[in-house]
């Protein structure tokens, strides 16, 4: 076929055929002498004026016109003092006069001048072996066109200017240069199923990684014990984030430190010889000769620092400064080698070997100006808690692994909360369960041990207390994971914690809302408070037996009717005069998460009743605590006959409690919050515990709103019994590295199988740290993904 194709086609140009279409043309005359007639000189000077064709409704560009610039003609362009024949359209090609000179016919002649054959015209040769011939082929016949085939020197210029950024990038290391989404064809060609993937092991993970984790020896430590950890500072507050001053303090240190380390290591060899001069003079011109190339050598070291305006003059400070420590350090191991000296007089078993030894330990330590080495990151396993709480239910996990010690954190079917148990779901270890301690967990832990002395067994009822606290963050830094934390330190140090995760779906999917009867004014919740029983039944109901409610308590959330409706749910399979009053309180939650009726009085009493009890301390750890304070969802024609305006949450009974002994009340809030008919905080707080608070930036709640919060927040700061605002930064390198190392201990995403690729090379680990900008979603999100 493509044969007797190219035989037609040499046919039509030696015989001077017409071409073949179904649109009216002129034929195409050729010179016996192979040149171009005066009709082809013509259509190649108009090529560049018709590079596209107007066929009425298509304008797509010529297929064997020139390679070169495109001047499209449209319908609004002058070309008639050109000298070009005018555009021809499709109608005109259908039913006007064609003639030789117009600009459709020199197109048509032009394209015929492609198939001509210098060597061969009378087409004879039906080979068609010259036909695409490379020197010929698509230059539209134009044989004495040389000039035409030049390179234009603009484009000559970008290819070259292209061609040497090609070679500039092939040349960098790193991301997004060789790291390329290439399938080989050898893969593409394996007959691997899913069977033949390699099964994840522990033993995939490397020694580096195993070696720099560190995950506390109990598991999870007690509250005291969390206070007194040794931390790496997270990230610095972001100069964008409104902080610029503390941010800048931040970076004046940083340069410092780093300063500090360059001179140490530029000067430590350099020290050696001057220590061990004998001669003042000679020390003396020692330092006066480092003085002159202190600035060259740190320099070197720090090519960035380097080009500061004053950099010398800090150079030459950092030095003055490192010689004076060490210049101190020399006189206060002077003192210590003497006393040394007078114990090694009294102990004659003291060898000169041994002492040889002190005396090179003491030097380094003089040297060593830099200090200890910086804290590193401590892990917390909830899965494996040696010294687990009592309950026998805190210490098992779910179904989907996740301990119970957080319960009742855990993945709703509509609505996750944050993303730390995502991060346990896709781990392939699954008998581990970490939350990395920061310092911001530390300070929470600090809060609440300061305040409330619970972690001292002899402290008296006069010496426990109350904390608040509030944590901020921006979205994704780890609030929810602090406040994981927070809970299970909290149980293993014998707390009795109410731990509500889901603000956001509590403040709308409540079912139902009813006005509380006995308290007017008020509006229960049934179904939540219902909820809540039957949650803080499992979790501490061990914790819980041997307390009672008082008939006083329960008769302030509950009529007389309904009091004997609870005893009689209570004692149901009981005899009438074996019942007992006051009720345990695990009773009361049992009634409580079986009537919704009843549900809200039962839940309110035993929640009052562990507030204003000193037995054991008691904490409220509320996430999402700012969707309460966003627009309501619940309403009801008794606090609003057109039912327009929303219930504001603080007058809903169960979530009243804690809301008042918060006591925020801010100035732009989504609802009528106020404190007209709340109570004081200083009374609605528990005698002993803690009320632990965190605003969420991934919910749908106006960031004036948390704004707000946080400010009125701030303004308790100072009062007698405060308001102690926490907030939960970025993560830093060192924290960014330890959670990647921890990634491929528990086989999370790309980690799982590369052996160290990432965590052992700088550069990978520096990439992750920027694109993840130091937050912890985004880290996890940037580690799924190749």
């Amino acid at each position: 076929m493509l044969r007797h194709c190219v035989q037609s086609a040499r046919r039509q140009q030696s015989g001077g055929l017409r071409w073949c279409s179904s649109l009216a043309s002129s034929s195409v005359d050729h010179n016996n002498d192979g040149r171009q007639s005066h009709h082809q000189k013509a259509a190649a000077a108009a090529h560049h004026q018709f590079t596209k064709r107007h066929f009425g409704i298509s304008r797509h560009p010529d297929p064997l016109a020139k390679h070169g610039s495109i001047n499209a003609v449209d319908d609004d362009d002058d070309i008639a003092d050109s000298g070009v024949a005018a555009r021809v359209t499709a109608d005109d090609l259908e039913y006007g006069e064609i003639g030789e000179a117009n600009a459709m016919s020199l197109q048509m002649k032009a394209m015929s001048s492609a198939w001509q054959d210098d060597n061969n015209d009378n087409g004879d040769d039906d080979d068609g072996s010259d036909l695409f011939d490379s020197s010929d082929f698509g230059r539209g016949g134009d044989d004495d066109g040389d000039d035409d085939m030049e390179e234009d020197p603009a484009d000559a210029e970008f290819h070259a200017r292209q061609q040497q950024i090609k070679e500039e990038l092939d040349q960098r290391t790193g991301r997004l240069w060789t790291d390329e989404w290439i399938i080989s064809e050898e893969e593409w060609l394996s007959n691997k199923t899913w069977d033949d993937i390699e099964e994840w092991t522990p033993k995939l993970a490397t020694r580096k990684s195993l070696e720099s984790v560190k995950v506390f020896e109990g598991g999870v430590p007690t509250l005291q014990q969390l206070s007194e950890l040794d931390l790496p500072p997270s990230l610095s507050v972001h100069p964008g984030h409104g902080s610029p001053k503390q941010y800048a303090t931040h970076r004046k240190k940083h340069i410092k430190s780093r300063l500090k380390m360059a001179i140490q290591l530029s000067i430590h060899d350099d020290l050696q010889k001057i220590l061990q001069m004998e001669s003042w003079s000679d020390k003396q011109e020692a330092v006066d000769a480092l003085f002159e190339v202190i600035e060259d050598r740190v320099r070197e070291r720090e090519p960035v620092l380097g080009k500061q305006p004053e950099f010398g003059a800090m150079v030459e400070n950092g030095l003055e400064q490192v010689l004076r420590m060490v210049q101190g350090r020399m006189r206060g191991a002077a003192s210590k080698v003497d006393d040394a000296s007078d114990d090694a007089a009294e102990d004659s078993d003291n060898t000169d070997g041994e002492k040889a030894a002190a005396n090179e330990d003491s030097k380094d330590d003089v040297l060593n100006v830099v200090g200890e080495e910086t804290a590193v990151p401590v892990f917390m396993d909830v899965a494996n808690v040696k010294n687990a709480p009592n309950s026998a239910f805190l210490a098992k996990s779910n179904d989907s692994g996740i301990p119970n010690l957080i319960f009742p954190l855990n993945v709703h079917h509509r609505e996750g909360v944050g993303r730390m148990v995502e991060e346990w779901e896709l781990a392939a270890n699954k008998e581990t369960r970490r939350i990395m301690m920061r310092d911001a967990t530390k300070v929470i832990a600090s809060k609440i041990v300061d305040a409330t002395n619970c972690c001292d067994s002899s402290v008296s009822d006069s010496e426990k207390g109350a904390a608040r606290v509030l944590v901020t963050g921006k979205r994704g830094v780890g609030k929810t994971a602090a406040l994981a934390g927070i809970v299970a330190s909290a149980r293993v140090s014998g707390h009795i914690v109410v731990y509500l995760p889901d603000g956001d779906r509590l403040r709308r999917h409540g079912f139902y809302i009813e006005p509380c009867n006995h308290r007017k004014g008020l509006y229960n919740l049934p179904m939540i408070a219902q909820e809540f029983c039957e949650q803080l039944l499992t979790s501490h109901g061990d914790d819980i037996n041997k307390m009672t409610a008082s008939e006083e308590t329960m008769k302030e959330f509950l009529t007389n009717d309904q009091i004997k409706k609870v005893v009689k749910k209570a004692n149901e399979n009981e005899e009438e005069s074996e019942v007992e009053m006051p009720l345990t309180l695990d009773k009361l939650l049992n009634v409580g998460s079986e009537s919704s009726s009843l549900s809200s009085g039962c839940y309110l009493s035993v929640l009052t009743t562990l507030m204003n009890q000193t037995e054991k301390p008691f904490t409220i750890v509320a996430d999402e605590f700012n969707c309460y304070y966003d627009h309501g969802h619940y309403f009801h024609m008794d606090y609003d006959e057109d039912v327009k305006k929303a219930i504001p949450l603080n007058k809903i009974s169960i979530f009243k409690p804690f809301m008042d002994a918060m006591g925020l009340y801010p100035t732009i809030a989504g609802n009528d919050i106020s404190c007209d008919d709340a109570v004081d905080s200083s009374q609605a707080m528990m005698k002993w515990g803690s009320v632990v608070a965190a605003v969420s930036e991934s919910k749908a709640v106006r960031r004036t709103f948390t704004k707000s919060l946080t400010e009125s927040a701030n303004a308790l700061a100072e009062n007698e019994n405060p308001v102690n605002v926490v907030e939960v930064r970025r993560f830093s390198n060192v924290e960014v590295q330890h959670i990647l190392y921890n990634f491929e201990i528990t086989g999370i995403g790309r980690l799982r199988f590369d052996r160290g690729t990432t965590t052992l090379n700088p550069e990978e680990v520096e990439y992750l740290r920027m694109v993840s900008g130091g937050t912890g979603q985004h880290l996890m999100d940037a580690c799924m993904i190749p």
